[in-house]
């Protein structure tokens, strides 16, 4: 009887172990997959984007070696001005906690001026201020590169090429612009504040 209970107990505690070595085990796996959440997989670069782009076309339009140099010059062009642009915006905004008034802390109580109203009353871009002048300015200097390159690439290409390339250029507006109305459409039924209050 006492060598059936100890053989119990043995088998309880290994169970016990096991469990627990399983439930360590899952919760490592877990972890792992939220910081691969959380991380980059690839830091992308000018050169890397060029490239990949520049692939692409040779991929679809079987370019020659002198159009293939001369469109990754003209994306790898493109790329780091848009780089260098998404690094200047970021240099616009202070850190959290510091800006006018602010002194690494907490705004003045009472003595401080109210944030600068636009035409709605409202703080910054929303008031069509400053920064949503700025929106549209970039927004046109973006049409105005997009439209000079163009014009670049149809002198690149042969015909049959810069044909092929447009239609593939339409083909994937229209299907970006099917997934923005489709993420709208579905944001709307569906907002983030509705569920979590439910």
């Amino acid at each position: 009887m006492r060598k059936d209970m100890k053989l119990i107990g043995l088998i309880a505690c290994l169970l016990c172990c096991a469990g627990f070595a399983n439930a360590q085990k899952a919760n490592k796996t877990q972890e792992r997959r939220q910081q691969e959440k959380r991380l980059p997989r690839e830091v992308l670069n000018p050169e890397k984007v060029a490239t990949q782009m520049t692939d692409q076309m040779n991929k679809s339009l079987q370019l020659t070696d002198k159009q293939y140099k001369k469109i990754y010059k003209l994306n790898l062009k493109e790329q780091k001005a848009f780089f260098k642009a998404m690094q200047n915006s970021g240099d616009q905004r202070p850190p959290m906690g510091e800006g006018p008034g602010m002194r690494g802390g907490r705004p003045p109580m009472g003595g401080g001026q109210p944030p600068m109203m636009g035409e709605s009353g409202f703080p910054g871009r929303m008031g069509g201020g400053p920064m949503m002048r700025r929106d549209t300015n970039s927004a046109d200097s973006l049409k105005k590169a997009a439209e000079a390159k163009e014009k670049k690439i149809k002198k690149i290409l042969t015909k049959e090429q810069y044909e092929k390339w447009q239609a593939e250029q339409s083909a994937a507006r229209k299907k970006a612009s099917q997934r923005r109305m489709h993420k709208e459409i579905h944001s709307d039924e569906n907002p983030d504040f509705e569920q979590k209050s439910l």
